[in-house]
C-alpha cells in the first residue's frame, strides 16, 4: 500500500514540544518552516533575513538553590567543565541527586536525561566517537549503577573514554544498614566493574572529590588503553564544603614511534608479495589523514573492518569493501587466493573482524600493528607484530616508499579478478521488486532518500549484516556501529549522541523490531532533545538473527517471533511522525523529507520480507571460522536449502 503521514502526527508531536517551552516561545516556533535536503538539515525561519540581527534573549540564570555554591557536588561540576567535559548523560536518583543540582546550575553544563543507564553510555559513546569530547554519564546507587554494566563493559569494549560518575549512600558515616547501599558491605560496584572500568576510584573526602575524579578522567583518556572509568560520590560527600582546587592537567600525547626495521621490512614484504592486503580495523579511527596517504601510495588492496566501515571510502579504488561479518563479495573473492602478505592495522582480528574473510593464507606473513600487544597472534600467527601508533606506523610507511606509488603488479591482477564480478550479494538487489520489500531493496531506497550528509547507526541483529553489506560508506562518519560486545539497544541510544554531536545533520538510525522493543523510549530523548534522527525498524517479527543462526545449526528451531507490534501507531503516541513501507518504491526523498519537517525525529515501519539473508556472512559463520565449534560439527553448519527463486540471498 502507498504509504501515508497520518496528519495528526505532526499536531501531537507539537502538542508534546510545546509543553517544554514557553509561550513566547511556540508561536515562534510555529513560523518557522523546516526543510530537509541532501545539502542541509537545518532549521530555517520562514522570515529569516540574512542581515537581520539576533533579538535572542540572553541565556536565563538558573535560580538560586539549596546546594552550596562551595559543596563539592558543585566544585566537581565546574571543574570538570573548565576541563572540557561539559556533557552529561545519565539518569537521576536520590543518592546522586546533588550532582544533578550542581549540573544544572553549572554555567556550559549540558546534561541529557536518557531513559535507561547503559543506554546513556551507548549514547555517550557514540557521542565521544563523532566529537573526540570526553563525556560523563552519571548514575545513582544501587539499581542505577547495576543498570549501567552493560553499558560500562560495551564502553570498555569499544575503548571509549567516559567517566561514569555513580551516587551512593552516606553509608559510612551512618554506620547503619541502608537500602541501595554500593559500598563494600553493599554491592561492593568497585569489585563488580573492577574488570571493565580502567580504574575505580572512591571519593574519600570533600576536600578531595576533585582532585580524585580529575585522576580518573587522566586514567580514562590514556591513548595506550583509553576506556570508561569510576568514580564513587556518595551523597554525605558531594553536599559537603570544600575549598576550591585547582588541577592541572598532564600532558597525553604519547606517540609510540615504530621501529625502522619493521617499517623497511613491511614495506619490502609488500612489494614481493603475490597476493597483499591491509587490514583497516577501528583502532585507526583518528588517523585516516595518514591511512588514506599510505594507501593512496602503494598499489595494495584493503577491507575495513565492520567497526572501521568507511575510514577509508569503499569508493576508492583499491577498496575491497568491508571484510568480516557480511563481508563484501570481492573481500571474499580476493581472500580465497590465498593472502600471502597482510598488514593488519589496529584490529584485533576477532570473529567479527574476520568472519567468512580470513586474511592470511598457510604460510603467509601477518605483520599486525596495534598499541596493545595482546593482541597478536591470538587468532592469525603472527610473523611481525609491531607495538606502535597505528598513525605513525602509516607515516613511516608511507615514508618508506619514498613518496612513490608501489607497484606491485601481481597485486594488481588479483584486485582485478576479485572486483571482476559485483561486489554484493545479490547483483540486482537495488531493483528488486518482490514483495513485501526485501532489506536490500530497503536499503538501496533509503541511502537514496536520505542523501550524502546523513550518518548512519545500526543496531545489533540481521539487519546490520545487510547495512554492513549493502550500505557504501564514504566517510570516517558515515557509519558506525558498537559491535565489540554487540548489545542490542546500542544504536538506537547511539543514534542519540550522535545526533547530539553535529545537529545539522540528519542521523539514520536502522534497527530491528526486537532492538526497538528494548530500547525504544530513547526515542523520547531525541523528541526532547529536538534530533533529527529518523528510526527506520526492519519489523520482521522475531529475533530473525537468532532464529536464523539456530536453524542454520540444528536444522529446525523455534521461530522466535512474536505479537506484531505496530510501530507506526507506537511512534505517533510518542509524538513521533511516522510511516509505513511494506512495498518497494514507497520509500523516496519525498517521504523522508515530510517526516523531518518538523526537525526530527520520526520513525519508518518497514515490513520486510524475514526469509531473505546473506550468504555466509552472519555470526554463526565467523564462529566456525574462529574454530569455536568443534571439527566435527562444523562441516554441518551450511544453510537450509531455500527454493529456486531465493537462491544467492539467504
Amino acid at each position: 500500500m502507498p504509504y501515508s503521514v497520518d496528519d495528526t502526527t505532526a499536531r501531537s508531536r507539537a502538542s508534546v514540544a510545546d509543553a517544554a517551552v514557553p509561550q513566547t516561545e511556540r508561536s515562534e516556533r510555529r513560523s518557522e518552516i523546516r526543510e530537509l535536503s541532501p545539502s542541509s538539515g537545518r532549521s530555517v525561519p520562514a522570515d529569516a533575513a540574512a542581515d537581520e540581527p539576533s533579538t535572542a534573549q540572553p541565556p536565563m540564570l538558573p535560580p538560586a538553590s539549596r546546594l552550596a555554591e562551595s559543596s563539592a557536588a558543585r566544585r566537581l561540576i565546574a571543574a570538570l567543565v573548565e576541563r572540557g567535559v561539559d556533557t552529561f548523560f545519565g539518569v537521576p536518583g536520590g543518592p546522586v541527586c546533588p550532582v544533578f543540582e550542581a549540573i544544572r546550575l553549572a554555567r556550559g553544563a549540558r546534561l541529557i536525561e536518557s531513559r535507561h543507564e547503559s543506554h546513556a553510555l551507548f549514547a555517550a559513546s557514540l557521542f565521544y566517537r563523532a566529537t573526540g569530547r570526553v563525556p560523563a554519564v552519571v548514575v545513582t546507587a544501587g539499581p542505577g549503577v547495576t543498570n549501567a554494566v552493560t553499558g560500562i563493559a560495551s564502553a570498555s569494549l569499544e575503548r571509549t573514554p567516559v567517566l561514569v560518575i555513580a551516587g551512593d549512600v552516606a553509608w559510612a558515616t551512618t554506620g547503619g544498614r541502608m537500602a541501595q547501599d554500593s559500598g563494600p558491605e553493599g554491592i561492593a560496584i568497585e569489585s563488580i566493574l573492577r574488570s571493565i572500568t580502567r580504574v575505580q576510584v572512591r571519593a574519600a573526602h570533600a576536600r578531595s572529590v576533585v582532585s580524585q575524579a580529575l585522576a580518573a578522567l587522566d586514567v580514562a583518556e590514556n591513548p595506550v588503553h583509553p576506556g570508561p572509568v569510576l568514580f564513587v560520590l556518595p551523597l554525605d560527600r558531594a553536599m559537603e564544603s570544600c575549598e576550591a582546587t585547582v588541577v592541572t592537567r598532564p600532558q597525553q600525547s604519547i606517540v609510540n614511534e615504530p621501529p625502522r626495521e619493521a617499517v623497511a621490512n613491511t614495506a619490502a614484504w609488500l612489494a614481493q608479495a603475490q597476493r597483499p592486503l591491509i587490514v583497516i580495523g577501528a583502532g585507526c579511527r583518528g588517523h585516516e589523514q595518514a591511512l588514506r596517504r599510505l594507501v593512496d601510495a602503494m598499489n595494495v588492496p584493503f577491507v575495513t573492518t565492520p567497526r572501521a566501515k568507511g575510514l577509508i571510502s569503499e569508493r576508492h579504488p583499491r577498496s575491497l569493501r568491508n571484510g568480516g561479518m557480511a563481508a563484501s563479495m570481492w573481500a571474499r573473492r580476493y581472500c580465497k587466493g590465498p593472502v600471502d602478505v597482510c598488514l593488519a592495522l589496529g584490529t584485533d582480528l576477532d570473529d567479527t573482524s574476520m568472519g567468512p574473510t580470513r586474511y592470511l593464507g598457510a604460510g603467509g606473513r601477518l605483520i599486525h600493528v596495534d598499541l596493545d600487544a595482546r593482541v597478536f597472534g591470538r587468532n592469525l600467527p603472527t610473523t611481525l607484530g609491531v607495538t606502535a601508533d597505528v598513525g605513525a606506523f602509516a607515516a613511516a610507511l608511507h615514508a618508506e616508499l619514498g613518496h612513490t606509488v608501489l607497484v606491485n603488479t601481481a597485486a594488481r591482477i588479483a584486485h582485478r579478478e576479485a572486483c571482476d564480478e559485483d561486489p554484493f550479494d545479490l547483483p540486482e538487489w537495488a531493483s528488486d521488486v518482490s514483495s513485501p520489500i526485501r532489506p536490500h531493496r530497503l536499503i538501496a531506497e533509503l541511502q537514496e532518500a536520505v542523501g550524502p550528509r546523513a550518518r548512519f547507526v545500526s543496531d545489533i541483529g540481521e539487519h546490520m549484516l545487510f547495512a554492513l553489506h549493502y550500505l557504501t560508506a564514504s566517510s570516517p562518519d558515515s557509519f558506525h556501529v558498537q559491535l565489540n560486545l554487540g548489545s542490542m539497544g546500542s544504536g538506537i541510544a547511539g543514534a542519540i549522541g550522535l545526533a547530539l554531536a553535529d545537529e545539522t545533520r540528519p542521523v539514520v538510525c536502522i534497527a530491528g523490531d526486537g532492538g526497538m522493543q528494548m530500547a525504544g523510549m530513547e526515542a523520547l530523548v531525541a523528541l526532547r532533545e529536538r534530533l533529527s534522527i529518523l528510526f527506520v525498524v526492519f519489523n520482521d517479527g522475531r529475533y530473525n538473527m537468532v532464529h536464523h543462526g539456530m536453524r542454520q545449526i540444528f536444522g529446525e528451531a523455534s521461530q522466535y517471533d512474536m505479537p506484531p507490534v505496530d510501530f507506526a501507531a507506537w511512534a505517533r503516541a510518542l509524538g513521533l511522525p511516522s510511516a509505513i513501507v511494506s512495498q518497494p518504491g514507497e520509500l523516496d526523498r519525498q517521504l523522508v523529507a515530510s517526516l523531518l519537517a518538523g526537525g526530527g525525529p520520526a520513525l519508518i515501519d518497514a515490513r520486510i520480507d524475514p526469509s531473505v539473508r546473506i550468504r555466509g556472512g552472519g555470526r554463526v559463520e565467523a564462529l566456525q571460522h574462529m574454530s569455536m565449534l568443534s571439527q566435527q560439527h562444523a562441516g554441518d553448519l551450511r544453510a537450509p536449502r531455500v527454493p529456486s527463486e531465493m537462491e544467492g540471498a539467504s
